[in-house]
């Protein structure tokens, strides 16, 4: 429940107190003074959007809206329980209007951008992952993507462009801060949170269309609805975001093509899933549309254009995902290889599985893509037909049979270690 102080011309107070009781409002006040009317109502938040069309008759009206949660009592006393826990979403006016009260100054933006890539390049050049926590938090790339998702939802295409200059502005000085200060200390080769960082996983497109989702509906809920807060969901958008982009400035100043087509990759689908799923939840959740109380010379052209082109863009970064294989899937096939490879070796009866590996490497060799495995096995005994060495050949050659079959395009490498069973005297 929302509570709106309204100023109007002597004599219209009636008129808003009659408002104000057709759209449900609780314990009204109305205050005459020589200047006008002064009254104070409290509504359920989905009724604030319809006062406020009503109210646009009154051309002479001051509206102040507080935009915090109030608990309204009102007879019969022992009904109260009942009335302050009815919690409805925000109205589109407050969504839409907190929107633009955080855009905040581009010095303050610029300056968080500074912040966060600087802790996040220490992360990765540290592999400290308590930094990159710390990174994400810092990071201000919520905010514009969020923006950008609510400018689609009204069709407001100069807040959506407002928004995206914001948000690769932001990413700009993440990259560069990031590019100069590997630039500074030398560095020449990718750190293992790097690489692992790196190594994208087929299901990364769930990451920004449950961050979009997150984002829009702690906006759109109310805050006494809503049970996590919005640093928190700030950090999930930037979660998607704040190692890419710092991954991209280290990767360019040692020119690390296969970390720049990575971080590249995952900024864009973030950014495309997450205007995407936003923009849905503000629009059919929230109710931000163009014909907003207000607000409503928006055009759908505007989000249906957004909508298409968000879905296009994550199309194509699916289709060039899977198309690329195994550059843009590696984290997938590192996991389905070592299915694979226990799978194989469990239909060896002479052997038992210990301990079993699978991971790409920075891609040092020339045109291949190699995927080094690493296996422990023990022998069972009363196997000793083999030599330890012959087993081991056995084993690499039915493994590298295995991998050929499935289209990791991936150039197996092996390291297997044959353990023997302690003979007990």
């Amino acid at each position: 429940m929302r509570e709106l102080t309204i100023k109007v011309p002597r004599g219209r107070g009636t008129d808003v107190l009659k408002m104000a009781e057709e759209m449900q409002g609780k314990n009204l006040s109305k205050w005459e003074g020589e200047d006008g009317d002064l009254i104070k109502v409290h509504v359920n938040n989905q009724k604030v959007s319809q006062l406020l069309d009503k109210l646009k008759d009154i051309e002479e009206a001051e509206i102040t809206l507080i935009p915090r949660g109030v608990v309204a009592m009102y007879p019969p006393p022992e009904q109260a329980p009942e009335q302050v826990v009815d919690v409805n979403y925000r109205s589109p006016i407050e969504i839409f209007f907190g929107g633009l009260q955080s855009v905040g100054s581009k010095v303050g933006l610029i300056s968080y951008a500074l912040s966060g890539g600087i802790i996040a390049w220490i992360g990765l050049y540290t592999e400290t992952s308590y930094l990159l926590v710390a990174a994400m938090l810092v990071a201000p790339f919520a905010g514009p993507a969020m923006n950008a998702a609510l400018g689609a939802a009204a069709g407001k295409g100069g807040l959506l462009l407002k928004s995206l200059g914001r948000y690769f502005l932001s990413i700009g000085v993440a990259v560069a801060v990031s590019y100069l200060l590997s630039l500074l200390i030398q560095q020449k080769h990718a750190t293992q949170m790097m690489v692992s960082i790196s190594q994208i996983s087929e299901v990364t497109i769930l990451l920004p269309l449950i961050a979009g989702f997150a984002g829009g509906i702690n906006l759109v809920q109310s805050e006494r609805d809503s049970l996590v807060s919005g640093a928190a969901v700030g950090m999930l958008v930037a979660a998607s975001l704040a190692p890419p982009t710092s991954m991209l400035g280290m990767a360019l100043n040692f020119g690390n093509w296969q970390m720049i087509r990575s971080s590249l990759f995952l900024l864009l689908l973030q950014l495309a899933g997450i205007q995407l799923s936003a923009a849905m939840v503000f629009r059919y959740m929230g109710k931000v549309t163009t014909k907003g109380v207000r607000f409503s010379d928006g055009k759908e052209s505007v989000f249906i254009t957004s909508l298409v082109v968000s879905a296009l863009v994550v199309a194509g970064m699916m289709y060039w995902q899977f198309s690329t294989t195994p550059q843009l899937r590696k984290a997938s096939i590192d996991t389905q290889a070592t299915e694979l490879i226990k799978t194989s070796l469990s239909e060896m009866p002479a052997i038992e599985t210990i301990e079993v590996t699978a991971h790409f490497t920075r891609g040092t060799l020339p045109d291949r893509n190699p995927l080094v495995c690493q296996v422990s096995v023990i022998r069972e005994e009363g196997n000793d037909k083999l030599s330890d060495e012959e087993l081991k050949q056995q084993i690499v050659e039915k493994l590298t049979a295995a991998i050929a079959q499935e289209e990791y395009n991936a150039y197996p490498v092996f390291d297997v270690t044959i353990l023997h069973k302690p003979r007990l005297q």
